[in-house]
């Protein structure tokens, strides 16, 4: 039941969203340890000139802006899994998108289980019920 927020500073078309969704997907699958069919994404784009770095607006010609948010339940994975899920990520972008900037963010986000609920119930009680 992981959730995965791309952000980019740049329009795909529909052949690189495909990619990304099945990539993204499949690094949840193989690195993280997560159910395909239960693991969505979100791809968020934007005109280049709506992010910035070092306060100067991206153009067409700059690299992608990206940031990856990525939300799986607390304790569910190792420091190392999430280490090789945020390279993979980044490489998986480089792959898709093009070049991208180099302040490129991969966060991983933590949900303690009795924060984080699938189809209306929380994580620990559907931990608790198996």
């Amino acid at each position: 039941m992981p959730y995965i927020n791309i952000r980019l500073g740049n329009k795909l078309n529909n052949a690189q969203r495909i990619q990304l969704y099945e990539q993204i997907t499949s690094l949840m699958n193989t690195v993280m340890r997560k159910r395909r069919e239960v693991t969505v994404v979100h791809i968020q784009e934007s005109e280049p000139q709506q992010w910035s770095t070092n306060s100067i607006p991206l153009t067409p010609k700059s690299p992608v802006g990206a940031y990856v948010e990525i939300k799986v339940t607390d304790g569910t994975n190792t420091i190392e899994e999430k280490a090789e899920m945020i390279s993979q990520t980044v490489k998986m972008l480089r792959d898709v998108a093009g070049i991208i900037q180099e302040a490129c963010y991969v966060v991983i986000d933590d949900i303690p289980a009795d924060s984080w609920g699938y189809n209306g119930i929380t994580q620990a009680t559907r931990t608790a019920s198996k």
